[in-house]
Parts: structure tokens; C-alpha cells; sequence
């Protein structure tokens, strides 16, 4: 068990332009999304609403349930893995642990100092409409121009496959953050290159 990032590349306006659209069609297809099929009918309470029903106040343009603050977040997972494109490399990345040990890497190997890479991925503030969610999900946004930045940030990092696979018996498991950190790279690269933005989710 744990909490995973994962990411999107999104075009923002376009995901925002969802909310209030009252657009039946669209609701319908994110609805038979299979990542948000996942959400979709959460086991809730008599005092909750679910993140499908969530998904129809957002669209429908109807008034929040801020006491379920969460399913809205989980809507918007929906809505931008309907809207958004899968990015090249989709690997999960365990808060916490994978993420630390990414931390390390970046500060002992190629002596980055000022990227946290969990921070960096979700603490970006985000434009969706909904309540404040108070636990989960997480969500991050990073805008196409804070890639560019991130990139140039990053730039000292060349990994390879090989350097990967090199590394598949390091005691101190780096093989998995050289793999997650090339992975954040070429998405970061896939968004820049495509006008993208990036979100992250984390739950």
C-alpha cells in the first residue's frame, strides 16, 4: 500500500473549460473512462457524495457538497485523464520512499540540491474550481513555461538505459530513481515539445 504520483499532460484551458459546461457528451465519456471508473462509486456515507456524482456538479454546473471536498479532486483525475494525454512514461512513484530515495540521487549523484521531487511535482498550485481538499487526492500543477524552467534545471542529468541497467544490483536501489528520474525527464521534454502542461495526482 502508500500514496503514488502519477501525471498527465494537459491542456489546461481546455480541462477548465469543462467545468459548467453542462455538456452531456462529455460527461458520458469521462464517465466510461476507465481511470475514472476506478473513482467513479467510491463506498460513501449518507453525508457524502461520491466522486460520480462529483463529476456531475462540476459539469452541470451545480453546487458543491464542500463536506466531500475529496471527490472532487477524484473528479478532476477524470476529467483529466479523458481530456489530458497518457505521457511516456507512466510509471507510479511511491511518496516517501521512491521519492526520497529520487531526493538523494539528485543531491549525492549530480549534486542538485534545491529540487524536491515531490514538492516539485505537487506543491505547484492548481486553477480547478473545487473545494480545498483537505487529505486526498494531492494535485499539482506545473505550467509549460515552469517546464522549460524545470528542464534547464535538470539539465545535468543524462541517463541512460544503460546506466539504468547497470545499476540493477545497487544495494541502495538507485536503479529506481535513475529509471523514475529519466522517466520525469522525458515527460517534462513530451510537454514542452507538445504545448502541454503537466499535473500530478497523488492518492
Amino acid at each position: 500500500m502508500g500514496y503514488y504520483i502519477f501525471s498527465y499532460g494537459i491542456k489546461t484551458d481546455q480541462v477548465l473549460n469543462a467545468f459548467n459546461s453542462k455538456d452531456a457528451a462529455l460527461e458520458k465519456e469521462i464517465q466510461e473512462n476507465k481511470i475514472f471508473e476506478n473513482y467513479a462509486d467510491f463506498e460513501v456515507d449518507d453525508f457524502e457524495t461520491a466522486p460520480d456524482k462529483a463529476l456531475i456538479d462540476i459539469i452541470q454546473n451545480r453546487p458543491f457538497d464542500t463536506k466531500s471536498n475529496y471527490a472532487y479532486g477524484y473528479a478532476v483525475i477524470g476529467i483529466c485523464a479523458t481530456l489530458g494525454v497518457d505521457l511516456p512514461y507512466g510509471q507510479e512513484i511511491k511518496l516517501g520512499y521512491e521519492t526520497d530515495l529520487i531526493n538523494k540521487v539528485l543531491s549525492e549523484d549530480f549534486n542538485i540540491h534545491d529540487i524536491n521531487i515531490e514538492e516539485t511535482l505537487l506543491d505547484s498550485p492548481h486553477p480547478f474550481p473545487i473545494p480545498k481538499i483537505d487529505d486526498w487526492p494531492l494535485i499539482g500543477l506545473i505550467k509549460n513555461q515552469e517546464l522549460q524552467e524545470l528542464k534547464r534545471k535538470l539539465s545535468s542529468l543524462k541517463i541512460t538505459d544503460e546506466q539504468i541497467e547497470e545499476l540493477e544490483d545497487d544495494p541502495e536501489e538507485r536503479e529506481f530513481s535513475y529509471e523514475h528520474l529519466k522517466g520525469i525527464i522525458d515527460n517534462i521534454d513530451y510537454c514542452i515539445e507538445n504545448n502541454l502542461d503537466l499535473v500530478s495526482f497523488c492518492h
